[in-house]
């Protein structure tokens, strides 16, 4: 049999050896779900601009949707791009095509929690890309 200190020692070991691997998963899990998080969220505001594109808006209209539904501070570096105008600037015609696409990057809005193992949010950028028919 094998003594009570020698049980705990053997434990501690243990430990020692599965404490990182499990902190590694818990992390990887909770940067995950908030980057899955914030892709919807980018994805749902490029949705609604093209929306209001789609329905006639101008430029500031679009803008305005896509900050609407972004909403937390926290997605105030996303870049929104609308494209409501035909090769020569005129505005598309009816059900022609209208697109908007708002960019953020990752490390803005999910914390680089596995920097430590080497994998690095820090030059990633979630991107939402949405074509509408003009109507």
């Amino acid at each position: 049999m094998i003594a009570k200190g020698r049980r705990r020692a053997v434990a501690a070991v243990e430990l020692l050896f599965v404490l990182p691997v499990l902190l590694t998963v818990l992390l990887g899990t909770v940067e995950l779900s908030l980057w899955l998080t914030a892709q919807q969220t980018v994805s749902l505001s490029s949705r609604e601009g093209a929306r209001t594109a789609a329905l006639g808006g101008d430029n500031t209209a679009v803008q305005d949707a896509v900050r609407l539904t972004l909403g937390d501070a926290r997605y105030a570096q996303a870049t929104v791009v609308a494209y409501l105008t035909d090769d020569s600037g005129n505005p598309v015609d009816s059900g022609q095509p209208v697109s908007v696409v708002v960019q953020l990057p990752v490390s803005s809005v999910v914390p680089d929690l596995l920097a430590f193992t080497g994998l690095t949010i820090r030059n990633l950028q979630l991107v939402g890309q949405t074509v509408m028919r003009k109507e």
